[in-house]
């Protein structure tokens, strides 16, 4: 089947311009919070006595929690509109992060990454869908431009989250927590409140009520039979991705640091923040100014790049140069990740009923994401095995490989 065309909805407005804006406001701030959370709370659990071991358990329980009340909430944005809960998605990531650094140990942290991600969730299937019902004929390039800026902020907010430790640490050289996650708290709490004070919502279309409030039908098989290959293809690409892209990550390149360079600890975590800051720059920079000039040929791209993204994250380890290590790991989302993921929701928007496009664009992700659950443990399991060059090697391996065969799946798409 030929590439589904781009959203040929309505002329862009003033309204819809404006509406643009704040969602790019929103992701500027959303996304330097979130690289600031996620590249130091592997570091605040270790400081805070949680094992590695543990910290794959907490992964895998927010990755399950979620599933229910993200596609439970689509449903229910069909019905009451998306901004409610685009909102309420913000405020929710902002009190947990404010949480994060004030209630050690690892089931209070469990339920704070669970509620964490149910609002990051909710708050991606909100985005694109807002985005493909405001009328613009670019949806790509809508697309492009919030989740580019969303990454590159995501990467000036790692700098920062290390800059902020390096700042706030102590006269004995230990990290303080509180400063950069009540930081980040804050920098969501403005991104809801000007959501919520600055977006206009649009009509939504018409939807489909009946017979649609009950967990049996939100939770059924009803789903047109291209989202259901794009289901397949996410839960296996998100359980290989998330075999290295969890809780392994910043530990992988702390290690590598502090063997290489023989770095102390907040040296090591302004290290990781750098190497954090280029991971998301070179997925961001490709989403904003390459996505909007693709046309034609989007499914050989898709396919080609998942596979070129699995090949570059399993050839890291074996790479004895750490700043070669790092460099071809880099590629993965530069030449990957930064520029099929767009046209993964194209092609997810494309297919989505517009009577339930809510339900069915947060059932597809969230079925997708359950693949989140496997990765943590997966990771887990394989510390333990020496493979390539440093520690947690391992992961990288079974990540790459596993995000690799996942492209097979999308020749059928």
């Amino acid at each position: 089947m030929s590439d589904p065309p781009l959203n040929d909805g309505q002329k862009t407005t003033s309204a819809v311009a404006s509406g643009l804006g704040v969602l790019v406001f929103v992701s500027v701030a959303f996304g330097l919070a979130f690289g600031i959370y996620e590249t130091l709370l592997p570091f605040y659990w270790e400081s805070a006595g949680i094992p590695r071991a543990v910290m794959g358990i907490i992964f895998s329980i927010a990755a399950a929690g979620v599933f229910l009340l993200r596609v439970y909430v689509g449903w229910l944005s069909d019905i009451f509109g998306r901004k409610l809960f685009y909102t309420a998605s913000l405020g929710v990531s902002s009190m947990t992060q404010f949480g994060t650094p004030l209630l050690p140990g690892w089931v209070l942290q469990s339920l704070l990454k669970t509620s964490r991600e149910a609002s990051v969730l909710v708050r991606d299937a909100m985005h694109s869908v807002l985005l493909y019902e405001r009328g613009s004929k670019k949806f790509m390039g809508s697309l492009g431009l919030t989740r580019g800026a969303e990454l590159n902020c995501n990467g000036l907010g790692c700098l920062i989250g290390g800059l902020l430790i390096w700042a706030s640490a102590s006269a004995a050289l230990q990290p303080n927590y509180r400063v950069p996650f009540l930081f980040s708290a804050g920098l969501v709490l403005v991104a809801a409140a000007a959501f919520g004070a600055f977006f206009k919502a649009t009509p939504s279309p018409p939807q489909e009520t009946s017979g649609r409030g009950s967990l049996r039908s939100l939770f059924s098989a009803d789903l047109p039979p291209k989202l259901w290959l794009l289901v397949a293809f996410g839960f296996v690409f998100e359980a290989g991705l998330f075999t290295s892209h969890c809780f392994v990550m910043p530990l992988y390149f702390g290690d590598i640091l502090t063997k290489a360079l023989h770095l102390d600890t907040i040296q090591m975590i302004l290290g990781v923040a750098v190497i954090m800051m280029a991971h998301r720059l070179v997925a961001g920079i490709p989403m904003m100014f390459v996505v909007p000039r693709l046309k034609k040929n989007l499914k050989g791209l898709f396919i080609g790049l998942v596979f070129f993204e699995g090949i570059t994250i399993a050839a890291t380890p074996f790479i004895a140069n750490p700043w070669a290590a790092i460099s071809v790991w880099l590629m993965h989302d530069l030449l990957g990740a930064g520029i099929w993921m767009p046209i993964q929701i194209n092609y997810i928007q494309k297919y989505a009923r517009p009577e339930r496009r809510g339900a069915d664009v947060s059932k597809v992700l969230g079925l997708s994401q359950l693949g989140r659950v496997v990765g943590p443990l997966l990771a887990t399991v394989l510390l333990a095995v020496p493979m390539g060059y440093y520690e947690v090697g391992a992961p990288f391996v079974a990540s790459g490989v596993i995000v690799a065969l996942s492209s097979l799946i999308l020749l059928k798409l």
